[in-house]
């Protein structure tokens, strides 16, 4: 299939986001002294923001926002939880966001990890959305997973039916980040990250050999706009939408994947 269509407010993009809040998400990112979950929260916004000002135009002197992004998200440790309304604009993300002092409801505060019970929640909404008139025609929705930590349960055999979903222009993209853990690639940070081609790379650990499996492989105009957005310029074709997050700064460029969607051409499209 071809991935394609550019993101407009005819045709807008959809954005599941999956957000682990087990007990472990309290500790420190690595590197740094505030929690996982406060970095989180910190750079989710950033990326709502810019999604918002891709949907804005000046009217003379009047700003007006297209629905051109919606977002759904799911914190889960235990159990799943849907953030806000569920499925909201960009717009209407960011003001719940700023209300909530900007913040996602996250803490740590879940219990467990079970990724199983998340990526059924986001299955259960994605086979409804992909056939909804706004979204049938449009660039195939991403789900972009972010844990730290071994779940209970094994959301493979779920996100392969995810992956079965689609809108005309493919199938639902997956995307795995996974904070803190060890692989075999050798890289330095963000401008030299190669991706993931090779399940060698991955190394033996369990969780990395699942959420690589798990994770779709980069569409061409997906890995162009990374190139293009300096986000991973050196991103290989045929990799994996997996990614190992070691720092703050390669956190912050991997939750910028979500604004890849579509075209280059979508930020000037109505």
């Amino acid at each position: 299939m071809s991935y394609e269509k550019k993101v407009s407010r005819v045709q807008p993009a959809l954005i599941v986001i999956i957000l682990d809040d087990s007990g472990s998400m309290e500790d420190p990112l690595p590197g740094t002294t505030d929690a996982k979950y406060q970095w989180v929260e910190r750079l989710t916004g950033v990326i709502f923001k810019e999604l918002l000002a891709r949907s804005t135009e000046l009217k003379g002197d009047t700003a007006q926002i297209k629905s051109r992004y919606f977002v759904y998200v799911i914190t889960y440790g235990s159990n799943p939880e849907v953030w806000g309304a569920g499925e909201m604009d960009i717009k209407a993300a960011v003001e719940k966001y700023a209300n909530d002092g900007n913040s996602l409801a996250l803490g740590g505060k879940l219990g467990g990890t079970d990724a199983a019970a998340a990526f059924k929640k986001a299955y259960e909404y994605l086979k409804e959305a992909v056939t909804d008139q706004r979204f049938r025609k449009s660039f195939p929705p991403m789900v972009f997973h972010l844990t730290d930590g071994m779940s209970a349960t094994d959301a493979s055999p779920i996100a392969e039916q995810i992956k079965q979903l689609s809108t005309e222009d493919g199938n639902v993209l997956v995307v795995n980040a996974y904070i803190g853990t060890q692989t075999s690639l050798s890289y330095k940070g963000t401008e030299d990250f190669p991706g993931y081609v090779d399940l060698s790379d991955v190394g033996s650990d369990e969780d990395n050999v699942r959420l690589f499996n798990m994770s779709s492989e980069v569409p061409m105009c997906v890995r162009q706009n990374l190139i293009d957005d300096g986000i991973f310029p050196n991103v290989k074709e045929g990799a994996r939408l997996f990614f190992d997050v070691r720092t703050k700064d390669m956190l912050k460029h991997t939750i910028q994947v979500v604004g890849s969607m579509g075209s280059r051409a979508d930020r000037n499209v109505r």
